[in-house]
């Protein structure tokens, strides 16, 4: 737009391909009709037709594990890490419940710990848990999951594409590894599970991250002489950035984000600092931290009041403790030049605590 740099766009698909048909279902009707599974009536007609015509399908479902998370039906406990405040995964392949943070695992409790009842539920739907639910749907089907699990050891990612491309498999399931820089002639159908999960985040970039993945995920479908197909359940049919991904409406995406991002004072409107802290210590991270929140605002009221920020916090993290490792943050609204970078350097120029480690992130990637 300032014209530093020359924009090259390309508007039409390679050969003879076009953009693949798509189709959004509400997952709420489906829920009222009887469906209680995770694939909806269509997706499932969809993929029969597939695989009665001997071609491939791709399911991307960004939660891997069997269940996201466990709880008690009596009193409403969450079975969460010890070390980090998430809830655990169950996953059925070695039947323990496993931390996606810290990688620790404990077997299936049979009682609360809390009451004390048996009656332990088992919700949320991840990667393992759909691959099962294919097989009941499609039992002659050849299924292949892609996730952080199934492709742990060396090597395995690349052995397992390049079998799904001999037409070794009928499905390919998998969470965002599969959505993105593959080309298998013979996929023409794509199908999106909970599309909607990964804009409800407190990240400025979600909007865009939701945008970009559908976009990518889409495009797998129909790359070759075969006219494709995607099918994107989600509980929010009629959301703004499902149809523009659906349409592959990037210019209006642009134009819409743009404008909040200027309202909300966003990158590109300004850089963004991160400073986190964390110790095993709970009271004294939250007192660093202060420490340099209120050194932050000594500076830029006196030495540094030439320096405009926004500051957001301190606060604790998105994740307030991993590893055992309690976790705050402060997020700044800035602009990247020398006097800023002099007065972050001042305000964290404080006598080290032991056991309290920081860290200063500019324009992260995510905000956590």
């Amino acid at each position: 737009k300032q014209g530093k740099y020359k924009l090259y766009t390309l508007k039409n698909r390679y050969g003879n391909a076009v953009l693949p048909e798509v189709r959004v279902v509400d997952m709420k009707q489906e829920l009222l009709d009887g469906n209680t599974g995770e694939i909806s009536r269509m997706l499932a007609n969809e993929i029969d037709k597939r695989l009665k015509e001997h071609k491939q399908s791709i399911i991307l479902l960004n939660r891997r594990g069997h269940n996201t998370y466990v709880s008690c039906r009596d009193c409403g406990y969450v079975f969460e890490c010890d070390e980090c405040s998430i809830s655990l995964t169950y996953h059925k392949a070695n039947g323990r419940l496993m931390c996606h943070y810290c990688g620790k695992s404990i077997p299936v409790p049979k009682r609360c710990p809390e009451c004390g009842g048996e009656n332990i539920r088992f919700s949320g739907v991840g990667t393992q848990h759909l691959e099962e639910q294919l097989h009941l749907l499609f039992p002659n089907a050849r299924v292949l999951r892609m996730d952080a699990d199934s492709t742990m050891t060396r090597d395995a990612y690349s052995v397992k594409l390049e079998a799904f491309s001999r037409g070794e498999y009928d499905i390919m399931l998998g969470t965002q590894m599969v959505a993105k820089g593959l080309d298998f002639p013979d996929v023409t159908l794509v199908g999106v599970i909970g599309a909607d999960k990964a804009q409800n985040s407190d990240d400025y970039r979600a909007f865009e991250r939701t945008f970009s993945l559908l976009t990518q995920v889409i495009g797998r479908a129909g790359r070759s002489d075969d006219k494709g197909m995607a099918v994107i359940q989600t509980a929010d049919p009629d959301g703004h950035i499902i149809e523009l991904a659906k349409t592959q409406n990037y210019d209006d995406f642009y134009k819409e984000e743009i404008e909040n991002r200027k309202i909300m004072i966003y990158p590109p409107f300004c850089d963004i600092a991160q400073i986190s802290c964390q110790s095993a210590d709970n009271a004294l991270a939250r007192q660093y931290i202060k420490e340099i929140a209120d050194n932050i605002k000594r500076l830029t009221s006196g030495e540094y009041n030439d320096v405009k920020i926004i500051v957001l916090g301190p606060c604790a993290a998105a994740v307030p403790k991993v590893g055992g490792k309690y976790r705050y943050r402060i997020v700044i609204k800035c602009k990247n030049n020398n006097r800023f970078r002099e007065m972050i350097t001042k305000a964290t120029d404080t006598k080290k605590i032991k056991d309290v480690s920081f860290g200063i992130d500019i324009n992260p990637e995510t905000i956590i």
